[in-house]
């Protein structure tokens, strides 16, 4: 082989070498692009089109128009935000210290309860929807035990417990509560426990260490939360149709009705594309947020 081959050569094995990793990935790209991208510019198109059963085809802004002008979705959007706030409230304010048992008290018994945490979370949500029902029912377990004790009289019984807010923020705390506590007990468990040990050294006590240390090291954990429940929270539909009333009406349920009632695929896609540009908006924001509460000093 003469001497200008050989480097020809080398430049063609390092070229191979390098397009390698691009080859392995050629097949994930293309899955991806077909069954995700593609999808997501298609429901783009479609928001921007006249798409009902009363007209098809042409080019418009009025399905994004129709959505910010009209007062009842704006209504319907406020509503959503209420009762998806008040649950992730509910599941930090019930996450945090069941992850901090599980990351620092829990001992040999730390395992198991991770796995019954995950196996509560594989119940089938309709069955679950469904039991809660019949306990927070007019007739249900609740107002049966109180009756029972004498605190509500059985032709009275306790009516808001189902067919109201109160009923949906419940079963969606519970039905979510896996994806916020996991990823706040990961961070946790990463903290270098000699940090809380110099601080238990030096006089903080267990509220200042908590605020201090626990908290700002947990920060990425609870975002990675946030990101994961109170994004599905928008496009609930299932549990405010079935244990929500009148005025428990999300926006998931709206798009549904849009898609599937109404034919109005152009403002059912425009919704869509607006909700998930805010999760995009909140994704990228709560990814921010974790970057700065970290411990510096």
């Amino acid at each position: 082989m003469t001497a200008a081959a050989q480097p020809s050569k080398q430049r063609w094995k390092r070229m191979q070498r390098g397009m390698t990793p691009w080859w392995l990935l050629s097949a994930p790209l293309v899955i991806l692009g077909v069954l995700f991208v593609a999808p997501l510019l298609t429901l783009f198109l479609i928001g921007f089109q006249h798409n009902s059963l009363l007209q098809v085809g042409g080019w418009t802004l009025d399905n994004f128009r129709t959505i910010f002008e009209t007062q009842s979705y704006r209504h319907i959007a406020v509503t959503t935000a209420e009762i998806a706030t008040a649950t992730m409230l509910v599941q930090l304010a019930f996450g945090l210290p069941l992850a901090y048992v599980l990351a620092f008290k829990a001992g040999r018994w730390e395992l198991p309860l991770i796995l019954l945490l995950v196996l509560a979370d594989e119940l089938n949500p309709i069955v679950r929807i469904y039991a809660y029902r019949v306990v927070l029912g007019r007739e249900g377990i609740i107002n049966k035990a109180l009756e029972a004790v004498g605190i509500v009289d059985p032709n009275h019984p306790i009516s808001w417990l189902l067919f109201d807010n109160f009923a949906v923020v419940v079963v969606l705390s519970t039905s979510y509560i896996t994806y916020t506590v996991i990823p706040i007990y990961a961070s946790m468990k990463a903290i270098d426990h000699s940090l809380i040990e110099a601080a238990t050294d030096l006089g903080a006590g267990w509220l200042r260490r908590a605020w201090k240390i626990i908290l700002p090291l947990s920060a990425p954990g609870i975002f990675i939360a946030i990101i994961l429940v109170y994004i599905p929270l928008y496009t609930e539909f299932a549990t405010p149709t079935l244990v929500g009333g009148t005025g428990s009406y999300m926006l998931g349920q709206l798009n549904a009705e849009l898609i599937t009632e109404t034919g109005d695929l152009g403002q059912g896609a425009a919704l869509s594309a607006l909700l998930l540009a805010a999760s995009g908006v909140l994704a990228a924001v709560a990814y921010y947020l974790s970057r700065l509460n970290r411990l510096d000093t």
